[in-house]
């Protein structure tokens, strides 16, 4: 990316890379979703398991915890750990080996319609897509597929 806007020398590319990767090490550089922290205890308090299955790298375990979201979870599973990224099934499969669940017992959310919520299905999971922000949804998902916020999970899961 830096390359195309012009940034062609190491000496000036590689500190830059090496201060977005220490910037994006802690909380203070992401978003927590409204509702996330009051729906994952919710989610808790009802017996539910949960699991992370991120594109993302080792520091994710860090920023939860700096979230004050690492414990919700069971597990927190990278594409760098797994050796794959979403949409590639073995990371759901390897996500549901690790929470004990079979896949119909399962559900996904997020905010991507191919890398998480087609992928999700394609491996027989339950499925919500994630769309906050109210913008680009997709015309093969349901209605009831459809999270507006975080808070509307536990009504669609328990359904």
């Amino acid at each position: 990316t830096f390359r195309l806007a012009g940034v062609h020398e190491d000496r000036v590319l590689t500190p830059m890379a090496e201060n977005l990767y220490r910037d994006f090490c802690s909380a203070r550089n992401w978003e927590v979703l409204p509702g996330a922290g009051e729906t994952l205890s919710q989610c808790c308090q009802r017996g539910f398991r949960m699991g992370v299955v991120s594109n993302f790298d080792k520091r994710l375990e860090n920023i939860l915890s700096q979230c004050n979201l690492r414990h919700h979870f069971e597990f927190v599973l990278t594409s760098e750990d797994a050796g794959f990224a979403k949409p590639d099934r073995r990371i759901f499969e390897k996500a549901l080996r690790l929470g004990g669940i079979p896949p119909g017992k399962a559900a996904h959310g997020g905010g991507d319609y191919s890398r998480e919520y087609r992928a999700a299905r394609a491996v027989g999971m339950h499925s919500f897509l994630l769309r906050a922000d109210g913008n680009g949804e997709e015309p093969a998902v349901p209605p009831e597929h459809i999270l507006p916020t975080l808070n509307h999970l536990l009504a669609l899961i328990e359904k």
